[in-house]
């Protein structure tokens, strides 16, 4: 006893001095960011750092710094696109920004995120400055940015990963039959591409899923190559490459053209630092400032899986996004509103709820599509005034679902549990773990399953001005690009959040305004809170250190547990792109 009180004391004094360490140093991060903006000297090189995720937008982490020294990598932490779009568009007509390094290492992006930050190097390249690019090791994704680097610059025995596009999925029919476990899935009459339950159904990958994923691949690597034809890489160059990982051998790198230079981080850096001024990416963001215009346009970021709960940076909910979407119509300094969505999508129930609102909205709204806006993330974007696509965006796959699972042969058979019921009516235990459905039972689900996909579909012909006829023939659950999505009417143009939001200031005649972000971010204080909240909450059931429940498909179990009912949603292997 005394051992468990000795225990719970040891572990309460660390929660305090946690807490406690924890508001000194945001109170330290605070206290040196409080400054004026740092002075951009005269030929400034800005270095941006492409080692980590591309996010939507920036998220205020006040612990990125200190990360990022106590794991010796001073530039540490995620970019997000909206500082992107914002910086490299002033950076180009800065007279005191000459050009730009890109720092390459363990760099991240969906093919949507890394199309819009190839057109904004792209627009700073029109400027006539420079950009050069350094690596020990270079992503696929990190060598096509390097495409548009004046000079590409690569370790000796360094990395460029140049291996192609490729997707898995791990079914598990067998196993359930195993271990005595029946999935009840039920999807739209006609839903074949419906991909996201067919791991469930069967031990290998149907004909419908095979075709949109090998057209959503081929598709990819034409885009990939597209770029790196930019330094005239010829096709059968780069697929030789791919074929034979041939970005493993520096000098075969040089050799077709991939890389201008082989040099060690020390020299490069000190030939540059002779030239430049150099100015890392974060410092610059900081001396970035919005228009002085009264009028603004409300920029509503929808990312993540569309789920039951509130909703968080990373998650849609039945809170954040509706209200942020009512905070923006109802600001009279707001005339158009912007919603971005990168969405694989999810409840059916608060997708609904969000296109609902959408619909009583009374300024004009056009939604910017990122990597994702399939499924659910499609269902909130199909009633806008207009939708921007990138080619690259994963969208369509109108469909709907239901994901239930039974363990009768297991529970009776291998465990020996056997249940009894009392019920007034045939349904009130159902659906239930210990018996599978019957025929009615499942017809009832069907029912109610196809009346889901009536409705989604009705909604997107009446926001597409179309009929259900057409959207069901372009729908059945099936993905396509966005290049795809604008021949089939699924989309009105194609272009970038940038474009989207010019769009939305053309619609609404405005010359000046400036951007108003949504949902309001944490501060850093209340993320640390938030963060040590949760952790507190979790004590005991934390998953460090078992990583079977980081497994995609356990995520996914987790998920449908926690969001039950109609589903559009994408297979959860479509997050690989």
């Amino acid at each position: 006893m005394k051992s468990f009180f000795s225990t719970v004391l040891a572990v309460f004094t660390a929660l305090i001095a946690i807490f406690f360490l924890g508001i000194g140093l945001l109170i330290a991060v605070a206290a040196s960011s409080d400054g004026e903006a740092p002075k951009i000297k005269e030929n400034s090189l800005l270095k941006i750092s492409l080692s980590g995720p591309l996010n939507e937008r920036v998220i205020d982490d006040p612990f990125a710094e200190l990360n990022g020294a106590l794991l010796g990598n001073e530039d540490a932490g995620a970019l997000g696109l909206n500082d992107l779009m914002l910086g490299l568009e002033k950076a180009a007509s800065d007279d005191n920004i000459s050009g730009i390094l890109l720092e390459q290492g363990a760099f991240g992006a969906g093919y949507g995120a890394l199309e819009e930050l190839a057109e904004y190097l792209t627009e700073f390249k029109e400027s006539g400055k420079p950009i050069y690019s350094y690596g020990e090791y270079y992503t696929q994704k990190g060598a096509f940015l390097a495409t548009l680097a004046d000079t590409v610059y690569l370790h000796p025995n360094g990395i460029m990963d140049i291996r192609g596009i490729g997707i898995s999925s791990t079914y598990y029919k067998e196993f359930f039959e195993k271990v005595g476990i029946e999935p009840l899935v039920v999807r739209g009459t006609g839903n074949n591409f419906k991909s996201a339950v067919e791991p469930y159904l069967a031990n290998e990958m149907s004909e419908e899923n095979r075709l949109q994923l090998s057209e959503l691949t081929s598709q990819f690597w034409s885009f990939l190559s597209d770029g790196f034809e930019r330094r005239g890489i010829m096709q059968s160059d780069l697929d030789s490459a791919a074929n034979n990982w041939l970005g493993m051998d520096a000098d075969a790198m040089k050799a077709i053209g991939m890389v201008d230079e082989l040099g060690y981080r020390e020299s490069i850096m000190e030939e540059l630092e002779d030239r430049f001024e150099i100015v890392k990416w974060d410092s610059y963001a900081s001396t970035i400032e919005q228009q002085k215009a009264s009028d603004r346009i409300a920029v509503i970021y929808a990312n993540g899986t569309i789920g039951n709960g509130a909703g968080d940076e990373g998650s849609i909910g039945t809170k954040n996004i509706i209200k942020a979407l009512k905070k923006a119509d109802k600001n009279k300094k707001v005339k158009a509103i912007v919603l971005r969505v990168n969405s694989p999508g999810g409840s059916a129930l608060t997708s609904d709820m969000i296109h609902n609102t959408i619909e009583e909205l009374e300024k004009p709204i056009v939604v910017s599509q990122g990597n994702y806006a399939a499924s659910g993330g499609y269902y909130i974007s199909c009633n806008a005034d207009a939708i921007f696509s990138n080619s690259t965006t994963v969208t369509g796959s109108i469909g709907i679902f239901m994901s239930l699972f039974t363990a009768e042969s297991l529970m009776a058979e291998t465990l020996g549990l056997h249940v009894e019921e009392v019920q007034t009516h045939d349904l009130a235990n159902f659906p239930n773990l210990y018996k599978h459905p019957n025929e009615q039972q499942y017809a009832i689900l069907q029912r109610m399953i196809d009346r889901g996909y009536d409705d989604f579909t009705g909604k997107v012909a009446a926001g597409r001005d179309t009929t259900m006829e057409y959207v069901k023939s372009v729908g059945g659950g099936r993905v396509w690009t966005g290049t795809d999505a604008l021949r089939i009417g699924l989309a009105d143009q194609e272009g970038n959040l940038k474009d989207a939001i010019a769009y939305a200031a053309e619609l609404t005649e405005l010359e000046e305004y400036r951007l108003y972000e949504l949902p309001i971010q944490q501060t850093g204080l209340e993320r640390y809170m938030s963060s040590l909240s949760t952790s507190i909450k979790g004590l005991g059931t934390t998953t460090i250190g078992n990583p079977m429940l980081n497994h995609p498909a356990i995520q996914e179990l987790i998920f449908l547990a926690q969001n039950p009912g109609m589903q559009a949603k994408l297979h959860p292997a479509f997050s690989q792109f």
